[in-house]
């Protein structure tokens, strides 16, 4: 054997590392646990879902209260996933087609106020045909208390919500309340009215429900897994920062020249480390979370190829979600903004300003540290609720040939200037206004010696000096350290 053989050897030794092999023996435990059929039993869909050989049950000899002889149709407990403890719960289908009844949620409640006592993030796992309806108050209590306890949850510690199968009525409600739900394509089905009412049935990524639609149910737990390890566990643990990163990897200064949406998050994270959520939904705005400079952040970055990146109503819901998330669980919020303003074709004026409105609330009321680029145009509503210091950003930067104006140059000279267009050579005069509009009154130094920008950047030093900001603004306060008595 030569040396480059050896030396290959070697390296795939090294590679078989713990991680590795974990995900080897679930990939086996799953295998056995699924149906001969190919389906997911409800263990198999947690086995799935935790690090091999960590889940626990709790309640597992609970039976259905109306059938002592019926185990409950729910599997709940806890485990680890990717080495950090995690509370799930999973419907099973295989028990009366995973009908809820009181004692579904009892194991459920238990389980919240578990998770809540630990501070560690749920995970609900929802296929299910309905309620156990022969049961009545009872069961609508039973259905009211978990709820309430899902609500108890909100901003505490994070809930994923899955959705492999069945999900309807009050069920998509609790699922949708989630902080994040992830379904599949052509196999969730999520509905407020069940088909047999109406004769339809509604597939979650159309209106905005789902953050993502996984291809098939294996890639909805790798997905779920992903997401989990880009979170706090609680909102006392704070963002998870990466002290060991390399000193190469901290100052990589990639040429950002051109790019935008995900493409830039993609040049920006570390090692491309990032996850993008409601990418079908909202394909003008790239929202997820990301590594940068070691530390873990929420981002939102405007996608010029799909509607020119406008402020759509999906965009504003979608930020606005994604910062209550990282307002929450004090996670920073990293923007980078192309935008032209609000979408002209949009006629649905009171949903538009409602979203709009929603979301500068978000940003407005939020305390988590805040970053904003200006990467290219931040027109009017994309500037000021987009990219301001006004509205909240702690650190605001823009590149050295991005436009920052109250409108576009075109629409501004056409606004403003139409009696100096009329007193020239109209094609001329059209173009030097507006390359004099653009030099003179929307680009970034105007903005920089009024205080809205801090710096005026090279796109290859953005990269730099957002790590350098995130850094700084680890240890942000809403209020100073109080001062000791003397």
């Amino acid at each position: 054997m030569d040396n480059n053989s050896k030396e290959k050897n070697k390296s795939l030794r090294r590679a078989m590392t713990a991680e590795k092999l974990t995900e080897m023996l679930r990939e086996i435990d799953v295998s056995a646990a699924v149906q001969s059929t190919g389906e997911f039993t409800a263990m198999a869909r947690l086995t799935a879902l935790f690090d091999h050989g960590t889940f626990s049950r709790i309640g597992a000899y609970m039976n259905r209260s109306s059938d002592p002889d019926e185990a409950a149709g729910v599997i709940c407990g806890y485990g680890a996933v990717g080495g950090r403890l995690v509370y799930a719960f999973a419907q099973d289908r295989a028990r009366m087609n995973g009908a809820f009844d009181a004692t579904s949620g009892k194991l459920i409640c238990d389980l919240y106020s578990m998770a809540l006592r630990n501070g560690a993030p749920i995970v609900g796992i929802f296929d299910s045909d309905g309620a156990y309806i022969y049961e009545g108050a009872k069961m609508l209590s039973a259905l009211g208390r978990t709820a309430a306890a899902n609500s108890s949850a909100v901003g505490i510690v994070p809930r994923i919500a899955l959705v492999p199968g069945v999900c309807g009525g009050t069920h998509a409600v609790l699922a949708s309340s989630f902080d994040f739900l992830i379904s599949v394509k052509e196999s969730s089905e999520i509905y407020a009215v069940a088909p047999f009412v109406n004769g339809t049935k509604t597939f979650p990524a159309p209106d905005g429900v789902s953050a993502y639609e996984a291809e098939d149910e294996a890639e909805l737990y790798r997905y779920a897994r992903s997401l989990i390890g880009f979170i706090p566990s609680n909102n006392t643990e704070g963002t998870a920062v990466d002290f060991d990163i390399p000193e190469f990897e901290l100052q990589r200064a990639p040429d950002l020249r051109s790019l935008c949406g995900e493409a830039l998050v993609a040049e920006i994270s570390d090692k491309k480390n990032y996850i993008r959520l409601f990418a079908e939904y909202s394909p003008e705005i790239a929202v997820g979370f990301a590594s940068v400079g070691g530390v873990g952040c929420a981002f939102m970055a405007s996608e010029r190829a799909h509607k020119d990146g406008a402020l759509t109503p999906a965009a504003c819901r979608v930020i606005t979600k994604i910062q209550k998330f990282a307002d929450s669980f004090g996670m920073p919020m990293l923007s980078f903004v192309d935008c032209p303003g609000f979408d002209n074709s949009v006629t649905e004026n009171a949903f538009y300003l409602e979203s709009a409105a929603a979301m500068t609330d978000a940003f407005a009321f939020s305390s988590n540290p805040k970053i904003t680029s200006v990467i290219g145009r931040a027109y009017g509503v994309g500037f000021v609720y987009m990219a301001s210091k006004s509205i909240g950003a702690d650190i605001a930067f823009a590149l050295t040939d991005s436009c920052i104006s109250a409108l576009s140059p075109e629409a501004s000279v056409a606004f403003v200037w139409s009696e100096r267009i009329k007193q020239n050579d109209l094609t001329a005069s059209r173009e030097m206004l507006e390359i004099e509009w653009r030099e003179k009154l929307a680009s970034p130094n105007d903005a920089a010696l009024c205080g809205e920008i801090d710096d005026i950047l090279t796109p290859s030093e953005l990269r730099p000096r957002v790590i350098s900001a995130l850094h700084m603004l680890l240890g942000k306060r809403n209020t100073p350290p109080v001062r000791k008595k003397r």
